[in-house]
């Protein structure tokens, strides 16, 4: 099974830990009008992606929503339903060669399903049953698997805590034929258990009793099963899931366990290993049904599941680590590409992730709200994917930070704030490449105030806590001229027009044509609507269709923005004394009758929109080989970027 590399909203600002390997995004509710008490199954056919559940409650209909393909849940949600018919347990989602099945349980104990009548729709006005011929109801839920094109179920013996299995073949119209029931011999368990097909001739269950969880092994063309073997320290009372992640020999097991926490355990090995030591997920992922995991590729899957709250939620894990994805994806195969040739993710205004002090003429208005422009510090970002950070810096408290204001010389705007310290943010620059030698940074600076720090002063601090040796030298060359292999381990460093002497510090700029060593084309939509936002990139990239110049870099950048004569005016408490009374005033009128919201929240709200227009841009040609973007430049920034822009550079588009 293959899901989504990314979704909307799954996409605004994950946050990665590690375990064993793994990383875990935070999950994100992605259906927010579907509500369900029982597990839920997601897969993909042809493309296209599949998510079934039924409606809380004693019974309820069984849905099944077409979510569209990568990146487009939520924009194209197809829903259907199973009518009058209804189910107490979970059903499934099933791929043959042909056709996808919905299956569940019926009120009565018999095997229900419905097939696909089309690549995004399902027939709802034909609801199948599956005749057994030895006639046996099935009860507390099924799990399926495909084996050699055949549907294979496992499911519990009604009235018995026997485990049951069937081999179920279907006619040329995809219609399901009569099977018969085969008990799982000397096994016993509490609750229906989970299938995986191991080959073309092997399938496991995993299953649980009051000792712990475990698995056995059927061999279809012997009919024998395995001993019994158990996955170390598991414990729990709901049906645990197996599930192929990664590569054909490896698996992954995961439980709730028997605590009232809902906390959730993973195991992850090879399918030989016959005994398995469970470890627990981040306290996030929490649920006290089953889960449903989708591979996505070699190096990523999905996992679904239901929280507290009884809605859907969605997390990715990967075996590749964000901080060395350039490492993992680019190198060696594409060291002779240029940063003309890929996609990086970027950060705006990156060192915002921190409060750390006020400033301007109204500095009591400024606040986290109106100033924060990241969750993740330029250290945390590093080592959640970020490659291209966007700084601007100023003295404050006898020392440099980065700052966040309506002018360039704080004194002159209107309000603003500083940031991350700017030692810190270059530390953890020259740390992170000290641990990671095939990774490259390009840090670009603007919006000086030479009364607070001059391009000189800036110039001599980079030299003296980053180093000279960790600055690439471009000796003259374009940008169009430089291939990532000689980029590896360095920082590019570029400042708004200016340049050092040595050339270490090269100039950028943000026109149509110029002449510095790098030209960042962009537009920026300056709106805090998201309708803007996506017809001036659209118009954007469309003007750009017969390519640009060669030190150009093609940047997206995806910001919405509070006005300029708002944004000091948002997120206040409307009383601060420190503040005119009139300015008080306009506070609260500006965000009761505006109702204005933070940076954050309308990253959020846009981020969710990227990787669904950039992949219908591609689509329809509006962006091509000539005018794709170098940079997506966001808000809150995370491994939710970085996963899309590995994803684009796997696609024909940059290839």
């Amino acid at each position: 099974m293959k899901f989504i590399t990314l979704t909307l909203t799954l996409l605004c600002f994950f946050i990665f830990s590690q375990a064993q390997n793994l990383s875990f995004s935070q999950p994100v509710n992605f259906l927010p009008a579907a509500r369900t008490d029982k597990a839920i199954d997601i897969t993909s056919f042809k493309g296209n992606y599949f998510v079934t559940w039924k409606e809380a409650g004693p019974s309820g209909s069984i849905h099944v929503c077409y979510v569209g393909k990568h990146h487009d849940i939520r924009l194209l949600a197809k829903d259907a339903t199973s009518g009058t018919e209804k189910s107490a347990f979970a059903p499934v989602l099933r791929v043959t060669n042909n056709h996808i099945y919905v299956l569940w349980l019926g009120t009565d104990g018999s095997l229900k399903y419905m097939i696909n009548n089309s690549d995004t729709t399902f027939n709802t006005q034909a609801i199948g049953t599956v005749n057994f011929q030895n006639s046996t109801k099935l009860r507390s839920g099924i799990t399926a698997t495909v084996v050699n094109g055949r549907i294979m179920i496992a499911s519990h013996a009604a009235n018995k805590n026997d485990m049951v299995v069937a081999f179920i073949d279907a006619d040329d119209k995809g219609m399901l034929k009569p099977a018969v029931l085969q008990t799982v011999p000397n096994k016993k368990s509490a609750e229906y258990p989970f299938i995986v097909t191991l080959s073309n001739n092997t399938v496991r269950l995993c299953y649980y009793n009051d000792q712990g969880i475990y698995y056995t092994d059927l061999n279809t063309s012997t009919q024998t099963w395995t001993d019994q073997s158990p996955v170390s320290g598991s414990k729990t009372k709901v049906s645990p899931a197996i599930y192929h992640v990664f590569n054909t020999t490896r698996l992954f097991y995961i439980w709730k366990d028997t605590k009232k926490d809902n906390n959730v355990y993973y195991a992850t090995g090879d399918e030989q290993a016959r005994s398995l030591t469970g470890h627990p997920l981040p306290n996030y992922f929490k649920t006290a049904y089953p889960v449903a995991v989708c591979k996505i590729d070699d190096k990523k899957f999905a996992m679904a599941f239901i929280g507290a709250d009884q809605k859907l939620y969605l997390s990715f894990f990967t075996t590749y680590n964000p901080a060395r994805w350039m490492e993992d994806t680019l190198f060696p195969n594409k060291g002779e590409l240029t940063l003309k040739d890929i996609v990086i993710p970027g950060s705006h205004d990156a060192g915002m992730s921190a409060l750390n002090g006020t400033g301007g003429k109204q500095a009591g208005s400024i606040n986290n709200c109106n100033t924060l422009t990241q969750k993740l510090n330029v250290g945390q970002q590093l080592n959640a994917g970020i490659r291209m950070f966007d700084l601007r810096v100023g003295a404050f408290k006898n020392s440099i930070y980065t700052k966040h204001s309506s002018s360039d010389c704080m004194a002159e705007a209107m309000g603003g704030g500083y940031g991350e310290r700017f030692k810190d943010i270059l530390d953890s620059v020259k740390n992170f490449l000290g641990r990671n030698k095939k990774e490259f940074v390009i840090l670009t600076f603007s919006h000086f105030c030479p009364k607070e720090a001059s391009t000189d002063e800036v110039a001599d601090y980079i030299f003296s806590i980053l180093g000279k040796e960790h600055i690439f030298n471009n000796q003259s060359k374009s940008i169009d001229q430089i291939k990532l292999d000689q980029l590896a381990g360095k920082v590019i460093v570029t400042f708004e027009q200016y340049a050092s002497a040595d050339k270490l510090i090269d100039s950028n700029s943000m026109a149509d044509k110029s002449k510095t060593f790098l030209n960042i084309r962009r537009a920026y939509a300056a709106t805090n609507q998201v309708n803007k936002l996506l017809t001036k990139e659209e118009l954007f990239f469309t003007s750009m269709k017969s390519g640009v110049s060669n030190n150009d870099l093609i940047r997206l950048d995806w910001q919405l923005t509070q006005s300029s004569d708002e944004a000091a005016l948002v997120c206040n408490d409307f009383q601060n004394e420190n503040v005119d009374p009139v300015i008080n005033g306009l506070m609260l009128l500006t965000n009761v009758i505006k109702k204005n919201k933070s940076i954050i929240d309308m990253a959020t709200a846009g981020n969710k929109y990227l990787p669904a227009k950039v992949n219908e841009w591609i689509s329809t040609g509006t962006i091509n080989k000539n005018n794709k973007p170098n940079i997506l430049y966001v808000d809150v920034a995370g491994p939710w970027i970085t996963d899309y822009c590995i994803e684009l550079n796997g696609t024909a588009v940059y290839n």
